[in-house]
């Protein structure tokens, strides 16, 4: 499956291997692609926002589409909804570019809240209305910080094992965050004992894990550098002791479970005949997940965040060139 196309050179620079990355599109299958009808105005006005808070975006901004990926996970919001959706996931991949540009050192301690805090004050009329919600967010965003904070903490040659790093992807992602805007995009009013259900819980998990490792596929085109601890294909070569393809070749075997995984828990979930688990709004969230699912792996062929201009040709081919750094 992969092979090297040129020679490592003695300086250790990067060398070039020729994959195909798995076929993630055929696991979304099941899920429904749908559209805000907002996108296109929400994201202008959301960029120049940001740019008059005085964030550096830079010119490639545009071109990630932060604006169609909140349009896709958030198809049914209004446009006040979108906006506050569109402007979190784009603090949100400003905040991880810009670690990763410094190599996940980039944030100290005291600029943590520096990026988030621009939207504090409509979080905060947000949580006046349904304060059980923002305190999930809340939630939510803390273990963002801390797994982030772990995982970059790591020397550049530590790889956690598998079981710790699915633990700390989930929560490092963002995405259990992504989720709980699910309930605000859609004026939903989870009862507390839908939110803390294990079956909804699990459902969330394999949501997560969906998405993050759709990404962590796609995002190999950029190639694999000592940041990459933040990656699930090292971890698997590390733990099944297998070739970079071979990882990749797992990766796409380990969403399709996921997939699968995640149809069977929402047929199992939507048995619950309990009506304090099971209204419309919990059905609605379930929806939501799936509009994540299909609006997220989507989206990672669209932004030129991971495959630049290449993402039409690698969404029917699935070739890409991989700088790999012995």
């Amino acid at each position: 499956m992969s092979s090297s196309s040129t020679t490592p050179s003695a300086c250790s620079e990067p060398h070039t291997v020729s994959v195909q990355l798995p076929d993630l599109l055929s696991s979304c299958t099941p899920f429904e692609l749908r559209a805000n009808r907002h996108c296109r105005s929400v994201s202008q006005a959301s960029e120049a926002w940001l740019r008059d808070a005085g964030l550096n975006l830079g010119l490639e901004w545009k071109a990630i589409k932060v604006g169609l990926w909140a349009a896709l996970c958030y198809p049914g919001a209004d446009l006040t909804q979108l906006r506050l959706a569109v402007d979190f996931l784009s603090l949100l991949v400003f905040e991880q570019e810009r670690e990763r540009d410094h190599d996940g050192i980039g944030c100290s301690d005291g600029d943590e809240n520096e990026v988030f805090d621009l939207i504090s004050d409509r979080l905060s009329r947000v949580a006046y209305k349904s304060p059980a919600w923002y305190m999930r967010f809340h939630r939510s965003m803390r273990a963002y910080r801390d797994a982030r904070r772990r995982l970059n903490s790591l020397d550049s040659t530590c790889i956690p094992d598998l079981e710790t790093y699915v633990d700390l992807r989930r929560n490092a992602s963002g995405l259990r965050m992504v989720f709980h805007l699910i309930e605000y995009a859609g004026g939903l009013n989870l009862p507390e004992r839908a939110s803390s259900h294990p079956i909804l819980n699990k459902l969330t998990d394999q949501a997560c894990d969906l998405i993050a490792w759709s990404e962590d596929a796609v995002s190999c085109a950029k190639g694999m550098t000592p940041s990459s601890r933040l990656n699930i294909v090292p971890v698997l070569m590390k733990d099944r002791n297998c070739s970079f393809g071979s990882a990749l070749t797992y990766v796409g075997t380990l969403v399709k479970q996921s997939a699968d995984a995640f149809l069977a828990t929402e047929r199992l979930f939507a048995a619950c005949v309990d009506p304090a688990v099971m209204n419309d709004d919990t059905r609605r969230y379930v929806r939501g997940l799936r509009d994540c699912i299909a609006g997220s792996v989507n989206w990672l062929y669209e932004t030129e965040r991971y495959l630049g201009t290449k993402g039409n040709e690698v969404r029917a081919f699935g070739w890409v060139f991989v700088p790999v750094l012995d």
